[in-house]
């Protein structure tokens, strides 16, 4: 449904053009989930933002590389068009439905727009099409809701009242930009369960920005792990979180809190910070923080095939370990598909 090869993303700064995404690539298809973890600054936003075209103006640009909707390129279609697709052809659920909701609107008003926009010019008809949608995703009591302000809603309800805004007009392609991220963990479980009942219903692909590994190991179908704007290992969830390539997959999986930890030991850490864009390492840009450092690392390693489907990118992916930990297993989460 959706793909991405060689995404250069860049923005104006007063130290000049820096770039936040350097020549990403991957894929979704129908009815799968591809979920793309990192820490903050590796540039997940931004390329989600980029498949959007809803970069910041006007300092964002998309430099090279090309976005395949259902096979043409969204880079190179006019602004009019992109609004028709934006929203009615491809969904996004933001990070943070309070500031992605309008406090001075009702959520009726809203919510009616998107149906305005993109399927009906009928004002009676957009006000019942989303009254329904409210009660498709699960909020009580939508023709209440329906006249309420986004204050007057509870963090996981205003997330269901983006999803449904998302969802609307049955998009082939859903990006969540870590939809879970501000709620409980209760809440969590259901916004999560709520997604995978309507992508099985809608036939959805869905793209998953997450920092949790939990959520990408319960959820997804492939992984791509970013770091600093670059892709350091992609493939299939079981075979990253069974066989990580890369040293930062392996320090991400390290820092996951086990249940039976007989050691009573800290959680591991990845020391130091992802650099900021003006100051990227030459070479592989995780040398600085990598304990498996060498001095070929100077240079940029190549996105190599691991296993079928499974890529990293570094020069010692051969020489480390098959697993973390012999426990690593253990993990408190059920993998995709179990």
């Amino acid at each position: 449904m959706l793909e991405v090869r060689d995404l250069v993303t860049s923005f104006d700064t007063d130290a000049g053009r820096l770039r936040a995404v350097d020549g990403v690539s991957f894929s979704v298809r129908r009815g799968q989930t591809l979920g793309i973890v990192g820490e903050s600054g590796c540039g997940k936003s931004v390329s989600a933002l980029s498949i959007m075209r809803l970069l910041p103006q006007p300092m964002g640009h998309i430099d090279s590389g090309q976005i395949l909707f259902d096979g043409r390129d969204l880079t190179k279609i006019a602004p009019d068009e992109m609004r028709q697709i934006r929203g009615g052809r491809i969904g996004m659920i933001f990070q943070e439905p309070m500031t992605a909701l309008n406090p001075v609107h009702t959520i009726g008003k809203q919510l009616s727009e998107v149906f305005l926009l993109h399927r009906t010019k009928d004002q009676a008809e957009a006000w019942k099409r989303s009254t329904e949608m409210l009660r498709k995703v699960g909020i009580p009591a939508p023709d209440v809701r329906m006249t309420e302000y986004p204050h007057q809603l509870s963090g996981g309800m205003r997330q269901r009242v983006v999803i449904a805004m998302a969802l609307a007009c049955e998009p082939s392609v859903v990006i969540a930009d870590e939809p879970t991220t501000a709620l409980d963990v209760t809440i969590q479980a259901q916004i999560l369960e709520l997604m995978q009942s309507l992508q099985r219903d809608m036939g959805l692909a869905i793209v998953l920005i997450t920092h949790d590994l939990g959520v990408i190991a319960e959820t997804c179908n492939e992984v791509v792990v970013m770091y600093a704007g670059r892709v350091a290992e992609s493939g299939p969830v079981n075979d990253i979180f069974d066989h990580p390539s890369h040293p930062y997959t392996r320090g991400l999986l390290d820092s996951i809190p086990l249940l039976e930890n007989k050691r009573k030991s800290r959680l591991n850490v990845i020391e130091g910070m992802v650099p900021g864009l003006q100051d990227l390492p030459v070479g592989c840009r995780f040398q600085n923080r990598c304990p498996y450092r060498i001095e070929k690392c100077a240079t940029q390693p190549p996105l190599e095939e691991v296993s079928p489907g499974h890529h990293a990118a570094c020069w010692r992916w051969r020489e480390l370990p098959s697993r973390l930990a012999p426990d690593l297993t253990m993990a408190p989460f059920p993998r995709a598909g179990q």
